[in-house]
């Protein structure tokens, strides 16, 4: 038998939680579609989704972007493909090669 950690839920379970929490909101008399299409509620989601798109073009897609690519991609993602390529090959990796001697 697998063990599973608290992390693991299933697809399942997500589904049944989702169908329990419709059925609690059926119970409150609570109209999901007329609370959805309300001005409000779309005034709100537009709102929220303008500031959101604000904030990733003025203040966090140029950091953002040059961790990924000068970072990840460049020092890690990079160098961990050139030692899965170089594993069976019994060359040093390249992390080995770059570093100095004692």
């Amino acid at each position: 038998m697998k063990n599973k950690t608290a992390g693991e839920g299933g697809f399942i379970r997500t589904i049944v939680i989702i169908v329990i929490a419709i059925l609690i909101v059926s119970y409150f008399g609570i109209n999901l579609r007329a609370l959805v299409t309300s001005p409000t509620t779309q005034d709100n989601i537009t709102y929220v989704t303008t500031g959101v798109i604000n904030l990733w073009n003025n203040y966090l897609k140029a950091p953002v972007t040059y961790v990924w690519n000068e970072i990840f991609i460049k020092l890690i993602w990079n160098s961990a493909i050139e030692n899965l390529k170089n594993g069976n090959l019994n060359v040093p990796t390249v992390t080995s090669s770059s570093t100095p001697r004692l």
